[in-house]
């Protein structure tokens, strides 16, 4: 559950919409396109796209996206339908449904995870407390 099996999500590809490092978002935001939030954002994040935290960001929010790459801190709960990947500065903190989990080393998971394949009920995962 824990190995990486597909290429890494990438955080150079087009980006839709963009959270800057300065900017504290509160309430609510749908998209149906990339996001990276390099910012603080309270509040919930639901997407078709993928979204990006990136190393200044912060959320804490109840998220849903296609693929969510970590690099900063999230915390509350995630429904990741494809991949989720906490890179080496990354911190997850709640509980996350996703099709896939990769957790690079130095990457920080603490909550409960549950692995859905194929759209399938998923096994749980266990909880890293």
């Amino acid at each position: 559950m824990l190995r990486r099996r597909n290429a890494p999500l990438k955080d150079n590809g087009p980006v839709n919409t963009i959270i800057g490092r300065t900017t504290r978002f509160k309430g609510s935001l749908v998209s149906e396109e990339t996001l990276r939030v390099d910012g603080a954002f309270e509040g919930e994040i639901t997407t078709t796209g993928d979204i990006i935290i990136g190393e200044t960001g912060e959320v804490e929010a109840i998220l849903t996206a296609r693929n969510c790459l970590v690099i900063g801190q999230l915390r509350g709960k995630a429904e990741v339908s494809n991949r989720m990947e906490i890179l080496a500065k990354g911190v997850v903190k709640g509980d996350i449904r996703v099709g896939e989990l990769a957790v690079e080393k130095g990457g920080v998971f603490c909550g409960n995870c549950t692995v859905n394949r194929d759209g399938a009920e998923g096994e749980q995962g266990a909880s890293l407390e």
